[in-house]
């Protein structure tokens, strides 16, 4: 059975040096790096470990930008088989509509390590590997919060991204956290689910349009901090500041400054970096016919104003194991 590299990250460099030299001497590899869009600054830090991984393990990379268009996606994927790409690193649109693009790299013989996004279970057998947050973590951790600091029950608005599996995981995740903490999890009511497309622009028209029909809302829980921005910025409009609670998920610096400001009450911090970096160190071991984990998951961490000083406003996460 195929499986994905979890171990310490002391372990891992170990392990890719070696596998590196060996590389090296036999073969240069590439690897290509494609997510879905770049727009996100979260996704930027996934590819900054990724390219630092690269650079370190001498491996030739490439990386595009399909810019949220499925489409362009594919055809991308297509040019670097074309490009020669030995393995990469893949981050679907659409985990539910991703299995022609996998069975295409499968068919060229491309080592796929699925992060971030995880594909569906049924298209597990088209993957190497798959290396992601904990994502019923990271909700669970919001849900936590909402419970612990609303014991009497509160209204909740959610800005999804109903696209991504993990997404669906984090707001999973989220109820489950109120239910395992909240007194009476019946007291706790979702207003309205709307599509904010993980985008500060796109969550902020969803969401002023949703505290224009429901001002009874008490809290929004957003699935990245940049669409929390967007809540936050709703908020204001809205004249509700100080009585609605905004949620994000990344532990972005978008996020921690907004902590430390007032405006953001929680996030849940995942580790782009960190998993970008790995996801090369898990390539080439499986290039070099390492045995590795099938499924990995990064733990999270709760970020708020309790805690906020502790960390960088202005970084993602480090290399360093935690």
């Amino acid at each position: 059975m195929k499986k994905v590299l979890a171990v310490s990250l002391a372990a891992s460099l170990t392990l890719a040096m070696g596998t590196g030299a060996m590389a090296e001497e036999e073969k240069k590899y590439t690897i290509g790096f494609e997510p879905y869009t770049l727009t996100n600054e979260y996704f930027v830090a996934v590819q900054d470990g990724f390219m630092k991984a690269c650079e370190d393990f001498g491996v030739e990379a490439i990386a595009y930008d399909p810019q949220g268009d499925p489409t362009t996606q594919a055809s991308q994927v297509d040019d670097m088989i074309a490009a020669g790409i030995d393995a990469i690193v893949y981050l679907p649109y659409d985990s539910s509509s991703c299995r022609t693009v996998l069975q295409t790299l499968k068919d060229n013989d491309v080592a796929v390590v699925n992060i971030d996004t995880v594909v569906e279970e049924g298209d597990y057998d088209l993957v190497d590997a798959i290396i992601a947050s904990d994502n019923l973590q990271l909700g669970h951790l919001a849900g936590e919060w909402v419970a612990e600091n609303h014991p009497d029950g509160a209204n909740i608005a959610i800005a999804h991204l109903q696209t991504a599996e993990s997404c669906i995981v984090n707001v999973e995740g989220f109820w489950q956290g109120i239910k395992d903490t909240a007194a009476d999890p019946d007291a706790y009511k979702e207003v309205q689910v709307v599509e904010g497309g993980g985008d500060t622009e796109v969550t902020f028209s969803a969401i002023r349009d949703v505290l224009e029909a429901h001002p009874e809302v008490d809290v929004i829980y957003c699935i990245n901090d940049p669409s929390a921005y967007g809540a936050i910025q709703a908020v204001e409009d809205a004249g509700l500041t100080g009585k609605v609670d905004v949620i994000g998920k990344d532990g972005a610096p978008t996020g921690k400054h907004n902590i430390k400001d007032g405006k953001q009450v929680q996030s849940s911090a995942q580790r782009p970096t960190y998993m970008g970096y790995q996801s090369v160190v898990t390539a080439l071991a499986i290039l070099n016919g390492e045995e590795v984990e099938f499924n990995t998951a990064i733990p999270s961490y709760s970020i708020t104003a309790e805690n906020i000083d502790e960390f960088d406003l202005d970084a993602w996460d480090s290399l360093e194991e935690e």
